[in-house]
């Protein structure tokens, strides 16, 4: 009798343990969690939530990755996501640079002019 019952769970168990499919992460749902997790890091640091879903992750040495930048102003944020193979959030890293360009004109001194300067620092 101790061994029908045995046999009952296990088979109940089996049945249970197959009857679980997981659905595996796809690119594209990566690529959205992605943004999502990317923007709220953003919003929580910078108030503003400047990534788009434009691009899926990419499944790389056994884990998703995706990374993006979009320029708001004067700053560029950049955004790199990692996330397990199942979707669970390895890390979010979010960085901000300043994209402007403070040109200087160079005037090369006159004493100093021979023929070897390029021809936009001659005069």
């Amino acid at each position: 009798m101790k061994t029908l019952w045995i046999a009952i769970s296990a088979l109940l168990l089996a049945g249970c343990e197959s009857s679980r499919t997981a659905t595996p992460l796809t690119a594209d749902r990566a690529g959205t969690l992605s943004v999502q997790l990317a923007n709220d890091k953003a919003e929580a640091i910078y108030h503003r939530r400047p990534f788009v879903n434009n691009q899926p992750a990419q499944f790389e040495n056994g884990r998703w990755t995706w990374s993006d930048s979009h320029g708001i102003g004067k700053l560029d944020y950049e955004a790199t996501v990692k996330l397990a193979a199942n979707g669970a959030t390895n890390s979010v890293t979010i960085q901000v640079t300043d994209d402007a360009l403070h040109p200087q004109m160079v005037v090369p001194d006159d004493s100093s002019r021979n023929k070897s300067l390029p021809l936009y620092f001659q005069k």
